[in-house]
């Protein structure tokens, strides 16, 4: 068996070049690919606006009020589309990069977590743009078209929508982080169990910041995930005991990560079997 022999800190420089470089290829690729379909792309950006106004029978459109907006909607869109879809090559660069220095445990949770981290902000993402950004868009449209025609600008639009698209990522990454504090030992069920009834008052302040609206069903949409993915966290810190770390810890882990996966897929698809039959019924 060979030991790994130590490396000086402009070999670590050297890899870390070759690896970034990588990265921005697979990032540059990617991000012209999106802005080669920008048409496309936008034209889902801005669906679940068109959907209200076609629901609610609404004389409004998506327009841009200067020369450069729609193209700066595009750019804005392929780059962050393109940096979102390359992120699993850049976890991969920063797993093999660590690889060699990680020892035991620390290499399972390094190959799994960053991963895990990605799925769920993806699933955050999602859940923002089928439950979060309908429900804000609805309340914010209807509240003023009694009183003028919306005519809606494609920028702020798609910066609506990202901003809530990614809080609702950085959300999702809450019973990941407790997980790992938890085996970490800095924090632990009983402890953080005392404050529920803080979490809950915190998720609703969260939402209130997140979301442009101060309607409560917007309110809900945002603070109850965070109510259950606390929970979740909870729930994965009983697992992560210094105690329970057997083969029967990863199955309990990998189960409830995979239902809570399933869980949300189904609510997405349930969302989208909705919005068709809606689509019939005022077709």
């Amino acid at each position: 068996m060979t030991e790994d022999k130590p490396i000086n800190i402009l070999d670590h420089f050297k890899e870390i070049k070759k690896r970034l470089i990588r990265y921005f290829i697979f990032l540059g690729i990617f991000t012209v690919t999106s802005l080669i379909f920008f048409k496309q792309l936008l034209n889902i950006f801005i669906e679940p606006a068109n959907n209200i106004f076609i629901n609610n029978g609404i004389e409004g459109s998506i327009v841009f009020g200067r020369v450069t907006e729609a193209w700066g909607a595009a750019a804005r869109t392929s780059i962050i589309l393109g940096f979102s879809i390359s992120i699993p090559f850049l976890l991969y660069e920063i797993i093999m990069f660590l690889r060699p220095g990680l020892i035991g445990r620390e290499k399972i949770y390094v190959y799994f977590l960053i991963p895990i981290c990605f799925i769920f902000f993806i699933l955050g993402a999602l859940f923002g743009y089928f439950f979060v950004i309908p429900n804000a868009l609805n309340f914010l449209i209807n509240f003023g078209d009694d009183i003028a025609q919306p005519m809606i600008n494609i920028g702020p639009l798609t910066s609506l929508m990202f901003s809530l698209m990614f809080w609702m990522g950085i959300i999702f990454q809450i019973p990941i982080i407790m997980f790992l504090l938890g085996s970490l030992g800095i924090i632990s069920h009983n402890s953080l169990s005392k404050y529920r009834r803080w979490i809950i008052l915190i998720a609703f302040i969260m939402g209130a910041l997140i979301t442009p609206t101060v309607d409560p069903i917007t309110q809900v949409t945002v603070a109850l995930p965070i109510i259950i993915l606390f929970e979740l966290g909870l729930l994965l810190i009983r697992f992560s005991s210094p105690d329970k770390k057997s083969l029967r810890f990863y199955f309990n882990f990998f189960l409830v990560i995979t239902l809570i996966i399933i869980l949300i897929l189904g609510l997405i698809l349930l969302r989208l079997e909705t919005n068709s039959f809606i689509e019939q019924l005022t077709g």
